[in-house]
């Protein structure tokens, strides 16, 4: 992690998602498993249902039905949604399943570390591989934040560059 997955994707939703009938942005759905399993799947499905229908609340039992619902509730909407940091196909399974969930013109942006699980994806799918930064992107990033600046003052290079070294040109570490 840390490469900049999550905040290409936040910017991209908010750049877009005025276009939609209904936008949804599911965070850290890594985490969210972890913690609570096969209920957070359920709570994340009642985000995505009520964010994209614009409702307060909607609930139902288990994952199953929270399937069943945003197939009939989004199938004809043309939605946005995101569904970040997913680390298994039980999880795309259950939030964003098919493509006929939803309606023409939806798009489903998902970010994961784990590449293969988008190879299984039916139907047209592009995938975007976000680099590690170069050496010299990784100084200007680390020079900005550190010195207000392009490049570190000349008693810093040193130390500068050890630091840009060690973290590896992830920009979230910078």
């Amino acid at each position: 992690g840390g490469v900049g997955k999550t905040t290409i994707a936040k910017a991209v939703f908010n750049q877009i998602y005025r276009s939609f009938d209904g936008s949804c942005f599911l965070g850290d759905v890594r985490q969210k498993c972890l913690d609570g399993g096969r209920a957070a799947l359920k709570c994340l499905q009642e985000q995505l249902l009520c964010d994209t229908l614009n409702r307060k609340t909607l609930e139902f039992h288990n994952v199953d039905r929270g399937i069943s619902l945003i197939k009939e509730r989004l199938g004809l909407k043309n939605v946005l949604i995101v569904v970040d940091d997913v680390e298994d196909k039980s999880q795309l399974d259950a939030l964003v399943g098919e493509r006929d969930w939803f309606g023409s013109g939806s798009r489903i942006i998902i970010t994961t570390r784990n590449v293969n699980l988008l190879n299984g994806l039916r139907g047209e799918c592009e995938k975007y591989n976000v680099e590690v930064l170069s050496s010299e992107e990784s100084l200007q990033l680390f020079s900005w934040h550190a010195f207000k600046k392009p490049s570190p003052l000349e008693a810093f290079i040193e130390l500068s560059n050890m630091i840009v070294w060690y973290l590896g040109g992830l920009p979230l570490a910078l």
